[in-house]
């Protein structure tokens, strides 16, 4: 990747299982042995707050929120990053590697749910005054199916809050996430700059079926576009 001068913000997205925190570590160090300034962020967290949230959030102990409640929640987590980590970060020139952006609120509480859904149109809305710190320049969404995920958490053990949701949840999620990969999506739409090109996405789909260093190979590839 080619040093410049200007800072970035790449996301690592997708579902449950997907890989995010290992490909995450695997830009950071690349950058960072590139000559960068990297900075690894993870939503929810990050900040005192976000790791608060957290705690609660993915507890099994906290049993079922309301689904607006968890929508907002996250999103509050996610303004103290942008406003306390991310946003600085950038003025100063560095890069910032994040697991996790608005789409997994999108996904997770907007279209997975299969009782009662945040409303899209308010999440929509927060979403967008949130971006106005800082708008990723790209998101990576690793895309594994269903089962390669569900095994791969079986590995890891014990389940957080939502890893536990059952099996047509997470295949919702993993459908909305390969959803927002279209340059029509509002997603993507809200991630548009003036002067990209027509019918292009901010929102990379990567097989993160892969082994681990092809899908590194696929996701820096994908960073040399916007980060060049």
């Amino acid at each position: 990747m080619r040093d410049r001068s200007g800072g970035g913000y790449v996301v690592i997205e997708g579902a449950d299982g997907c890989g995010k925190t290992t490909q995450a570590r695997r830009l950071a160090r690349h950058l960072a042995e590139a000559g960068r300034e990297v900075l690894h962020l993870r939503e929810p967290g990050s900040t005192p707050l976000g790791e608060a949230l957290r705690a609660v959030l993915l507890d099994p102990n906290s049993g079922e929120l309301d689904v607006l409640s968890e929508a907002l929640a996250f999103s509050a987590a996610r303004r103290e990053m942008l406003r306390r980590e991310v946003e600085p970060a950038l003025r100063r020139g560095a890069v910032v590697v994040v697991e996790r952006c608005f789409l997994s609120t999108v996904a997770y509480q907007c279209r997975a749910p299969l009782g009662a859904r945040a409303p899209e149109d308010l999440v929509r809305e927060v979403t967008t005054a949130l971006l106005g710190v800082a708008r990723p320049d790209l998101v990576v969404v690793l895309d594994v199916g269903e089962d390669v995920a569900a095994a791969r958490l079986q590995a890891e053990g014990r389940r957080d809050r939502i890893e536990a949701r059952p099996a047509a949840y997470h295949a919702a999620v993993r459908a909305a996430m390969r959803s927002f990969a279209a340059a029509e999506s509002w997603c993507a739409a809200l991630l548009r700059r003036d002067g990209d090109a027509a019918g292009r996405s901010r929102i990379a789909l990567v097989d993160g079926t892969r082994p681990i260093e092809a899908v590194a190979t696929a996701v820096r590839a994908a960073c040399e576009e916007w980060l060049a």
